[in-house]
């Protein structure tokens, strides 16, 4: 491995080189206006998840998509 002279450019080197950034204009962005305190939004998503209807456990999906079809094993003579 050959060592170099020069030190790897920082960040400052880099974004001093670089051409001039342009940010998003976001005057026309609206602020929340409402402010929850924990309790306040721990309420709220509670009462958001009721108007979902609530999520089968795995344990019940897969009853449903098992094959409920009668396996039965007969004997074949000769063997």
């Amino acid at each position: 491995m050959q060592s170099c002279a020069t030190s790897a450019p920082t960040n400052d080197d880099v974004l001093r080189d670089a051409p001039a950034l342009e940010f998003p204009d976001w005057s026309g962005m609206l602020p929340h206006r409402s402010h929850k305190t924990f309790e306040q939004a721990v309420r709220w998503n509670e009462e958001m998840l009721t108007r979902f209807p609530p999520k089968k456990l795995a344990s019940k999906l897969e009853a449903e998509r098992r094959c409920h079809a009668e396996f039965v094993l007969s004997s074949v003579s000769g063997f």
